[in-house]
């Protein structure tokens, strides 16, 4: 069974890496990196309205009544409607499963709605989350912080891991009285370089990654800190050496 599993995870693992033989002018092999840190202008909050009964007008109001209150709030803290969704209503069958006889008990139904919230100031987010209804059915869950600037960034960081990368090379080259000839390979996922004649070198990649903080506490005030966001990008790139 070990072997059986091992396979299948190989068989996963490697289509993501880009494997190749090099051989005849020597060649050198680099890693660029660029990295940067911004001030986080997306904070999204998910709110989840559920409960389980046997009492279906009752329960199903109770949890519209709800959704009602949440919509309200962000009508009132003038949200774009692009940065408010809501789930359709959720209704499905409950059951607790005895193992001693075999059964099923039918608990009731639970009803369930789904709020998704996007801010872009903390302290709107702070407001929603204090302004929320007190209730057992309310649950909440911060996303990760993140950076409207993302995409913009990411192309940016690129081009400079770029050159961080030929500069690297040049000086290395510069080293052993060589220049860098043309490029044999670039990648941003990164790949093996076996060496022909002296067995196998493995680097791996260090993908983009956005992170924030998250929601600490709902007892009394709300903890949340803004922080910063690092976002880097790795390049990897081979040239070939010449006199």
């Amino acid at each position: 069974m070990k072997r059986i599993i091992l396979t299948l995870v190989l068989s996963v693992v490697l289509p993501c890496v880009q494997a190749q033989s090099i051989s005849g002018p020597p060649f050198i092999a680099v890693h660029g990196q660029a990295k940067t840190e911004v001030v986080p202008d997306i904070f999204p909050l998910e709110i989840t309205l559920s409960e389980t009964s046997k009492e279906t007008a009752k329960t199903q109001a109770l949890i519209e009544g709800l959704a009602k209150q949440v919509v309200d709030l962000t009508q009132s803290m003038q949200m774009a409607s692009r940065d408010v969704t809501v789930s359709n209503l959720d209704v499905s069958p409950e059951y607790r499963y005895n193992d001693r006889d075999d059964t099923e008990t039918f608990l009731g139904n639970t009803y369930k709605r789904d709020i998704k919230l996007r801010f872009h100031s903390l302290a709107d987010l702070q407001k929603m989350i204090s302004s929320l209804p007190q209730a057992k059915q309310v649950r909440l869950n911060t996303g990760s912080f993140a950076t409207s600037e993302a995409e913009g960034l990411r192309r940016q960081l690129l081009s400079q891991a770029v050159e961080d990368a030929r500069n690297t090379a040049e000086i290395m080259a510069k080293s052993v009285g060589k220049r860098i000839g043309t490029v044999h390979n670039i990648s941003n996922q990164g790949f093996n370089v076996r060496y022909v004649t002296s067995g196998d070198d493995s680097t791996t990649l260090d993908r983009v990654s956005v992170t924030g903080t998250r929601l600490r506490g709902l007892t009394g005030d709300v903890v949340l800190r803004e922080g910063s966001i690092q976002l880097d990008q790795n390049v990897y790139v081979i040239y070939t050496l010449v006199d």
